[in-house]
C-alpha cells in the first residue's frame, strides 16, 4: 500500500468516526428551546427532567410530554398528545373516543389545572 493509500484509507476512517459520532452526542445535548422549557420548571420538576435525561433516550420534549400526558390521563381518558403551548400551559389531546380536548396545566409544575 502507499503512503497516498494509507493515507486516505486513515482519512476515510476518521471521517467515517466522526459522522458515527455526531448523532449520539447531538442527542444528549437540550436544545435552545428544550433549554427554555426547563429553565420555566420548579426545581424540582427540573431535576425530575434531568434525572430522566441522564438515563438516556429521551429528549426534554417528549420528557415533558410524558409527565404531561400522565397527569392529564387521571382527569382526562386521553390517549397521545396532538399539539403544546408551554408558553400557554396548554395541551391538545386526543381522547380515547378520537376526540380533541384542551386542557391547561401549569407551566412550573405541569400540573393539570381544575
Amino acid at each position: 500500500m502507499t503512503f497516498l493509500s494509507k493515507h486516505l484509507a486513515g482519512l476515510a476512517f476518521v471521517l467515517g468516526s466522526g459522522i458515527i459520532a455526531v448523532p449520539v452526542a447531538y442527542a444528549q445535548v437540550a436544545t435552545t428551546l428544550e433549554q427554555a422549557e426547563l429553565a420555566g420548571l420548579s426545581a424540582e420538576k427540573r431535576a425530575e427532567v434531568e434525572s430522566r435525561m441522564k438515563q438516556g433516550g429521551q429528549t426534554v420534549s417528549e420528557i415533558l410530554q410524558t409527565i404531561l400526558l400522565n397527569s392529564i390521563k387521571v382527569k382526562h381518558p386521553a390517549s397521545k398528545i396532538l399539539a403544546l403551548d408551554f408558553d400557554r400551559g396548554l395541551a391538545v389531546v386526543e381522547t380515547s373516543g378520537y376526540k380533541m380536548e384542551m386542557v391547561n396545566f401549569y407551566t412550573r409544575t405541569l400540573a393539570i389545572k381544575p
